[in-house]
């Protein structure tokens, strides 16, 4: 009965806003950082913290023991899209061949949905691919720091590339702030996965979703979701590509009917 509501929540639904948390990069086998006994981990091996290591004081006064942690344990994770960044992908052509919008908004930095073929992507804390020289502003691919030694340079001036992510100590960029609050008030829908709504992405910003449609996909329970519209309590990548390949088939079939009529009425 759920996945029947939240597909019809979905078609009745002209923009989505879609907040995309950790959790969907652990349904691709990535761990975050401050997950147990992840975090343990790192900083049994490091003697640092990974929030400390993530910092802009730990990389403007340590910079190649933060590119270390950073090469290992950041860009070596590697991981790929799962089911549920493909099915969003396909969702946001659905809605724009009928005229409506899906956009996602994320903190997280593997760039995930872009790689699944997601156009619309609003990346809070940057990303790993957009890294570039302070000198110049080149830009430079994850895998040349990843094969630099030590501090990346830049291969032309020489300059000290930096990566493409927030780090801590930085402020957000008020471009992006304002376009996810804006987004978010436009939209019919609200679909949070992977994150609860107490997390930092949606307390900030749901506050401006003024609809009905508040839909939460997550395995995992937290006490602010009794304030969802509807929780579905299973992973985004089995439940999303069973409901997107559905409305895909409806919108298919409706399409073939019409073609009929009008070959008919010709």
């Amino acid at each position: 009965m759920a996945f029947k509501i939240l597909k019809q929540m979905i078609e009745e639904s002209q923009k989505i806003m879609v907040f995309s948390g950790m959790g969907l990069v652990r349904e691709s086998g990535i761990p975050y950082f401050r997950d147990e006994p992840y975090a343990y981990q790192i900083e049994t091996k490091y003697g640092v913290s990974p929030e400390e290591f993530l910092s802009t004081a730990y990389y403007s006064s340590r910079p190649g023991a933060f590119y270390s942690f950073y090469k290992n344990e950041v860009l070596k994770l590697g991981g790929e899209p799962n089911a549920a960044h493909y099915a969003l992908a396909k969702l946001e052509k659905l809605k724009e061949k009928a005229g409506g919008s899906l956009i996602v908004a994320t903190r997280t930095i593997s760039s995930f949905h872009q790689r699944a073929g997601v156009k619309n992507v609003i990346e809070l804390h940057g990303n790993i691919y957009n890294n570039h020289c302070i000198q110049c502003g080149k830009e430079f691919s994850p895998q040349y720091i990843l094969e630099s030694h030590g501090i990346p340079h830049c291969d032309e001036c020489q300059g000290a590339i930096r990566p493409g992510i927030l780090l801590a100590g930085e402020r957000l960029d008020n471009g992006l702030i304002s376009k996810v609050a804006d987004e978010t008030e436009k939209a019919d829908m609200l679909l949070v996965i992977g994150t609860h709504l107490d997390a930092y992405l949606t307390k900030r910003f749901r506050n401006y979703y003024e609809g009905e449609r508040l839909v939460l996909i997550t395995n995992e329970t937290h006490p602010t979701d009794r304030e969802a519209n509807m929780v579905i309590y299973e992973k985004a990548s089995d439940v999303l590509p069973k409901i997107v390949d559905e409305i895909e088939r409806d919108t298919a079939a409706e399409q073939d009917s019409a073609d009929a009529i009008n070959a008919e009425k010709n």
